[in-house]
């Protein structure tokens, strides 16, 4: 058993079961009138999730850090169990963090990168802070637009999401540009920009062991 850190990767929601099906949410895909995207125009958010989870996943046995993927291969499992796996091994290792990857929808207007901690001043923040600056590093001027709530001093935006908020550990929730914009869709199907996106995340989690 790890005993110092463990990071939780969860790959939000669901992706495609062995019979090509999407098994999640109707609001966690768009159908583009131009382009391929995963199927026949579709942009299904789940498997991009996975796409990026799995290469950070990756990245992070190459560099022998510990993490444990909370999400499944393609099961929209439910975010209760996904939080209790986490707390349940949080009890194990000393410090711990939980990351949750996504991309957004807003209508087919909007677009940028946002991160998310729960409410009020806690390590979570710091936790973002690192992240956007690390994907402002990385990724750069590559994507359109970077959303933030600057209101209390930093730049990430805060919601009573589950697994911000019933997490035990400090927690980020990523939103990777708008799927339902027809540009940032194309961006996230762009492999540099998703390899730009998974280095950020290695480094923030890297640099967040000084935090926790």
């Amino acid at each position: 058993m790890v005993k110092d850190f463990l990071v939780f990767l969860d790959a939000g929601h669901g992706a495609l079961d062995a019979a090509g099906n999407y098994v999640t949410a109707p609001s966690k895909q768009y159908k583009h009138s131009k382009g391929e995207f995963h199927k026949d125009g579709w942009f299904y958010e789940g498997v991009f999730n996975r796409t990026l989870t799995n290469l950070v996943a990756r990245k992070l046995r190459d560099l022998s850090i510990p993490y444990y993927m909370v999400s499944h291969e393609y099961a929209d499992i439910s975010l209760n169990y996904r939080v209790d796996v986490a707390n349940w091994y949080a009890k194990k290792v000393k410090n711990t963090l939980y990351v949750s990857n996504h991309a957004n929808a807003g209508g087919g207007s909007a677009r940028g990168f946002e991160v998310y901690t729960s409410p009020g001043n806690t390590t979570s923040d710091k936790v973002a802070e690192l992240h956007w600056n690390n994907v402002k590093e990385v990724v750069g001027d590559r994507i359109s637009r970077y959303r933030a709530d600057t209101s209390d001093g930093d730049h990430d935006k805060e919601a009573r999401f589950f697994v911000l908020t019933r997490t035990s550990m400090p927690a980020i929730l990523v939103e990777h540009l708008f799927f339902d914009n027809y540009e940032d869709a194309m961006l996230l199907m762009d492999d540099e920009i998703v390899e730009r996106f998974a280095e950020a995340q290695v480094r923030t989690i890297i640099e967040a062991q000084g935090l926790l």
